[in-house]
């Protein structure tokens, strides 16, 4: 067995200790990742917090002031579809939110105001645009409820969208009066199913 010199045992440990902090430092920031995305996920549906949902719109709002390119905001409100005034099922809010994620485009986020209402922030979106997104996501859609024995239950989504202007900047307060109107509206069905075995 040779001895290896004392200068290089000393590198060697020396490249060790090195390492170990390296790999302590990627560790760290991998735990302080995951801890961010807990912070800003809703653990039922895995869309973004109402409060992250919130840093996102004044991002989009502060860049649409410099850049002068709109971006819209969506607001939607699950309810019965049948009417029944029973509180919504359990899973309702889960696939809503997969019926929503399927329904936008990448780019776009979804988050979870409350036990039944959604904000989407939709960036770099003209009012034709945000039109095209309220009218495959208004109205109601159907997905088998784990909670109803794997019946299929009927949900319905208003929303209430609006496209921010120079001249209309306060885009959230315009979403939420459209959204208004529309849970006044009469009920209205789709042909949108929601397949539980998707993701």
């Amino acid at each position: 067995m040779t001895m290896l010199a004392p200068e290089i045992r000393f590198e060697l440990l020396a490249l060790a200790i090195v390492l170990l902090l390296v790999a302590v430092f990627v560790l760290r920031r991998l735990v302080r990742r995951r801890m961010a995305d807990r912070a800003m996920r809703d653990p039922e549906t895995g869309t973004y917090t109402a409060g992250f949902i919130q840093e996102v719109y004044e991002a989009e709002l502060r860049r649409a002031e410099r850049t002068g390119v709109p971006f819209s905001v969506a607001l939607v409100a699950l309810r019965d579809d049948v009417g029944s005034g029973k509180p919504l099922p359990s899973d309702a809010p889960l696939a809503a939110a997969q019926w929503l994620r399927e329904s936008l485009r990448g780019s776009d986020y979804i988050g979870r105001l409350d036990e039944h209402r959604f904000a989407l922030v939709l960036p770099e979106t003209w009012e034709e645009d945000a039109r095209i997104v309220l009218a495959r996501i208004d109205g109601s859609f159907h997905y088998e409820a784990k909670s109803n024995g794997g019946k299929e239950h009927w949900l319905t989504c208003s929303v209430g969208v609006a496209t921010w202007t120079p001249e209309n900047p306060d885009v959230w307060a315009g979403a939420a009066k459209q959204l208004e109107t529309a849970l006044r509206a009469p009920k209205q069905h789709s042909s949108s199913t929601l397949s539980p075995n998707r993701t």
